[in-house]
């Protein structure tokens, strides 16, 4: 099985799967939360074979420490499940035979953290319960948005020794009714395993886009300024503090609701008779900073032979905005690992603009932002998800299908029965909601 990462891989050579005998029976199985320490770090031991793209050992684990420390993991948020055998059972009697006595035995202890015990780990992934909304056009006669609770799910593993024997879809499924147990309305996923493996448990492939800017590319003059010269010339400012990022996501999600309910009063008006549900992840501070730690800490330890330690303190910025505007902004993420600038979020509001501003000149100064930033920080290109057509075809770009990390998204029966995936909408389906 093939696996969703904390980061977006380049591929690299997986471990030669083995075949042989499975050494638990499927019905042996369960998956477990768990918070022993011990546990946690073989999980991140066993993933390391198909993510650590050479990093050590320690640099691994620290930067899964620093990353398990910040808000948007904390007060159980962060679930680290492990897909385990059963207590009072063992392994099966043709793994016995298979393997004499060599290989694996016994039962999964929970608060064991030796050796022997951590060996028993078959499987494990990492669940984030996030904010979300939900707005129907027909929800039991009740229409409205609501503000619900969601799950993310990443660190998807199974390693290579124990692979081929329906672990991972037995995690998976497991995964979805601990999810429909504790009335998580929705969930998703990005997989690197197609569009269709995660369909089989309740998930579904979402529009999977992007638009790349080089930073070797020149930006075109915005069109206006092409047929008159008064377009007032862009000027913006960093977003710099948790304040300033504060205000902008705060507004940020306020404009997302309003947008649902927009998208609400337009099927009532226009006399909408089918079921439909709209779903969006509810931006939130937590999630870009948790963003924001992940490229600190590679800057700084990973690949600290790139960049200045000053520069790393003072200039690894959460993006720019026009200055004083709530609404008009852009967030990004450094992925070093991958060599690429994300865009997070990108707002830009017409109705925010003064009469001699343009916002073709606003959205070509924030791409030449971000373009500059990546080439700034080493970086080859920048990557907008599932970014708007109109800023392609301005830009002169062409808008690319992923084959990695595709959106998938599941609405649980536990909360809304009877939905059909068809019915079901993504709105910013982009990089913020990543983990």
């Amino acid at each position: 099985m093939s696996e969703i990462t904390n980061s977006t891989p380049t591929k690299t050579p997986a471990s030669k799967p083995v075949r042989g005998t499975a050494p638990y029976a499927l019905s042996d199985l369960i998956l477990l939360p768990t918070t022993v320490p011990e546990i946690i770090q073989k999980t991140w031991t066993n993933n390391m074979e198909e993510w650590a793209k050479g990093v050590p050992e320690d640099k691994y684990h620290a930067r899964e420490r620093h990353l398990a420390a910040t808000a948007f993991s904390s007060e159980g948020r962060l679930i680290t499940w492990v897909l385990v055998p059963k207590p009072g059972t063992d392994v099966t009697e043709s793994y016995r035979e298979a393997v004499g006595e060599g290989g694996v035995r016994g039962s999964f202890v929970e608060n064991d953290g030796s050796k022997d015990n951590l060996e028993r780990i078959l499987g494990a992934l990492e669940t984030y319960e996030r904010p979300g909304l939900v707005a129907r056009t027909e929800d039991d006669g009740e229409e409205g948005v609501k503000d619900v609770s969601t799950m993310s799910v990443a660190s998807v593993y199974v390693p290579s020794k124990y692979r081929h024997h329906g672990y991972g879809h037995l995690m998976m499924k497991l995964l979805w009714e601990e999810m429909e147990s504790r009335k998580i309305a929705f969930t998703f996923l990005y997989s690197d395993l197609g569009p269709d493996f995660y369909g089989d448990f309740g998930w579904t492939a979402r529009t999977c886009t992007q638009i790349l800017i080089p930073t070797t590319m020149t930006l075109p003059t915005p069109p206006t300024a092409r047929t008159r010269g008064s377009v007032k010339s862009i000027t913006l400012e960093p977003v710099a503090t948790d304040i300033q990022l504060q205000d902008l996501i705060e507004q940020d999600a306020l404009l997302v609701r309003k947008d649902l309910e927009a998208r609400l009063a337009t099927a009532k008006t226009n006399n909408d008779k089918k079921a439909k549900t709209i779903v969006a992840v509810t931006p939130e501070i937590r999630s870009i900073q948790w963003l924001h730690a992940r490229s600190f800490f590679n800057a700084s330890v990973i690949f600290s032979q790139n960049h200045s330690p000053l520069l790393i303190q003072t200039d690894l910025k959460y993006g720019v905005r026009v200055p004083g505007s709530k609404t008009q902004f852009v967030l990004w993420h450094h992925d070093f690992t991958d060599d690429n600038l994300f865009i997070l979020r990108w707002r830009l509001d017409p109705s925010s603009s003064s009469p001699e501003e343009d916002t073709d000149a606003i959205a070509l100064a924030f791409a030449q932002a971000a373009k500059d930033e990546a080439k700034k920080w080493g970086l080859s290109k920048v990557v907008f998800w599932n970014g708007d057509e109109a800023l392609a075809h301005l830009l002169g770009l062409k808008v690319e299908t992923r084959k990695d990390s595709i959106p998938s998204l599941g609405l649980l029966n536990s909360v809304y029965p009877g939905h059909q995936p068809e019915e079901l909408e993504w709105v910013l389906n982009q990089k913020y909601s990543w983990c």
